[in-house]
């Protein structure tokens, strides 16, 4: 039994068949995803999302989607644990409106949820200079761990697209990098600065194998396919302890590059738009996480400190104490 919505009563829901209405309810609605375009990815999570909606709901007496009302609805969605699915629950109930399937919007009656934005994990210069500076470019895979690193930390990639990254995406003559991002599937031009050329030439002519792989980044031991992403986030984790940096609670992957890159640009006034599409960002909105980052443009805003009075001006003075 499903008793409450965390991540492994979900799965477990999936398992659980749902009636013959049910199951050709959420096979329409996922099949309308794929008609719109929507990656796989998020498929096969409105899928899982689905199933435990509608496995809840077939729980409590509702067994078909005409059936569905405020008060099984309700139930159903005050006994989520994990709010940030209610999203899902009122796409997927809007849906139920638009194909039919109800003759009511119930997608108003379940909360509202915003997930909360962590705050980004962020390098300094100094910092993000000592941890490429860590690698040993002299053993056997190091010039392989800088350019990759170096694409991590002076280009924001992400270590999906590093790890996939294939000659077809490199164009050396005129210095840029046409990228295909796996997550957005969104292709984002970046500039193939000399560093990160440099590091990337040497790499291919002292230490790659020779192999027709389409890969650039191989491990150096056969069979030579394409590093992990597991594999670039242990490069950044060794080179972060290597560097005697102390992350405390600071991410360790290359994905807090992305979040120190665009701290820097910002702090350089560069527009948050341009950061935007820089690190190749969809979402409009995503820029909004940027403002957390831009210190120095907040300074900007800070109220001065007003002058102590009365009975706190006292006791800042010592004539006045708490006891």
């Amino acid at each position: 039994m499903c008793q409450q919505t965390n991540e492994n009563d979900i799965a477990s829901c999936r398992y659980q068949e749902l009636n013959p209405e049910m199951d050709a309810f959420l096979s329409e609605y996922l099949e309308d995803g794929r008609r719109k375009g929507l990656q796989e990815s998020t498929i096969h999570l409105h899928d899982k999302i689905g199933h435990y909606f509608l496995s809840a709901l077939t729980r409590i007496g509702c067994v078909k989607p005409q059936e569905m009302n405020p008060q099984n609805i309700g139930t159903v969605c005050l006994s989520v644990s994990s709010k940030w699915y209610l999203s899902h629950i009122r796409t997927f109930l809007r849906y139920a409106y638009q194909s039919g399937h109800t003759d009511r919007d119930y997608s108003g009656i379940v909360p509202l949820f915003k997930r909360p934005q962590p705050y980004p994990s962020v390098y300094t210069t100094d910092e993000i200079l000592k941890i490429e500076s860590s690698i040993d470019q002299t053993s056997p895979h190091g010039k392989r761990d800088y350019a990759a690193l170096l694409l991590a930390t002076r280009l924001g990639i992400r270590s999906g697209d590093i790890s996939s990254m294939t000659f077809k995406e490199l164009d050396f003559d005129r210095d840029l990098i046409l990228l295909t991002q796996h997550k957005t599937s969104v292709t984002i031009e970046l500039p193939m600065v000399p560093d990160v050329k440099t590091a990337l030439e040497r790499y291919l002519q002292e230490e790659r194998a020779d192999n027709e792989s389409p890969y650039v980044f191989l491990r150096i031991i056969p069979p030579y396919s394409h590093i992990s992403v597991q594999a670039i986030t242990k490069i950044v984790r060794t080179a972060i302890e290597t560097a005697g940096i102390d992350p405390g609670k600071r991410k360790q992957g290359a994905h807090a590059f992305r979040a120190s890159l665009a701290s820097s640009m910002v702090n350089d006034n560069i527009p948050y738009e341009v950061v935007r599409k820089t690190l190749g960002h969809t979402d409009q909105n995503a820029i909004r996480s940027y403002a957390s980052l831009d210190i120095e443009q907040l300074r900007g805003y800070a109220l001065p400190v007003p002058e102590a009075a009365g009975t706190f001006a006292g006791f800042l003075e010592g004539r006045w104490s708490l006891s």
